[in-house]
């Protein structure tokens, strides 16, 4: 569990991996052809479409290298952008993984995979009202991405606009009803604006589900202890957490309810 309140687990789910594109035949005509279009300097190598299919099977860092290289050689090439920014993201470069995307975006500025790479980066950085507008774009644009509007939604707590937060949460359960990370997302919500006793069932219902993060418990924790409930948010605790940190955990939420500006500060005050 997070030492501070307004930087509680939100659960997030990853993007999924980005589609690679399909083989076409090596040093053909139309190869170059294509090639030049997606920003090959001249006489720059071919793209290897195969090497771009297969590097999907390596570790994190070789696909960062790979996709690198072929970004500095390709870079105007749609694809080069979008894997690139993603294997930065998916490998803790979050701060070049917004730089990448963002100046793909320059050239791209619909391209849904890039936004949803830069508005999730964003949201690491903690950076949640450059995430709002890319996240919503994609939404409007995917009405049936859940996990997009699950996301929405966590940008939209961190700004403080709870209510649409709320709506986008709805729009994700509608898409995949009992999904436990959705209604921890939710539950959360509640919590940070200053309403743990609506975050508490939403949270059981979460631990309730096959699958539950432990966030959803961690958060449940949160829920009751902040109705003075603490043993009870200490049991919960640790089921996660060794006896000591759970301990030191609710000693730090008591602290916030002894202390009603810190609590403001975390809480309805963001």
């Amino acid at each position: 569990m997070s030492r501070q309140l307004a930087a509680l687990p939100i659960a997030l789910l990853a993007v999924s991996s980005l589609a690679a594109c399909a083989t076409t035949g090596d040093g053909s005509s139309s190869q170059a052809a294509a090639d030049a279009a997606h920003g090959a300097p001249q006489g720059a190598r071919p793209i290897d479409r195969r090497a771009r299919e297969q590097v999907a099977r390596e570790d994190a860092l070789t696909q960062m290298a790979f996709w690198a290289a072929e970004y500095q050689t390709f870079p105007n090439d749609l694809e080069a952008a979008q894997q690139f920014a993603e294997a930065l993201r998916k490998g803790g470069r979050t701060d070049r993984s917004v730089q990448i995307a963002g100046e793909a975006l320059s050239r791209f500025p619909e391209d849904r995979k890039l936004l949803t790479t830069y508005g999730y980066a964003q949201i690491t950085l903690n950076r949640p009202q450059q995430a709002v507008r890319p996240l919503a774009m994609v939404a409007a644009a995917e009405p049936e991405n859940w996990r997009i509007r699950s996301a929405l939604g966590a940008a939209l707590d961190q700004v403080g606009r709870f209510n649409e937060a709320r709506q986008a949460y709805q729009e994700a359960l509608a898409l995949q009803p009992n999904n436990p990370r959705i209604l921890t997302n939710m539950g959360v919500s509640h919590i940070l604006s200053g309403e743990p006793a609506e975050a508490e069932p939403i949270l059981r219902q979460a631990v309730a589900q096959a699958g539950a993060p432990a966030e959803a418990r961690q958060n449940l924790a949160i829920a009751v202890a902040l109705q003075g409930r603490f043993d009870e948010a200490e049991q919960i605790e640790r089921v996660d957490l060794p006896p000591a940190q759970a301990a030191q955990n609710i000693q730090y939420l008591r602290g916030l309810l002894s202390d009603p500006r810190r609590w403001n500060d975390m809480g309805r005050g963001r």
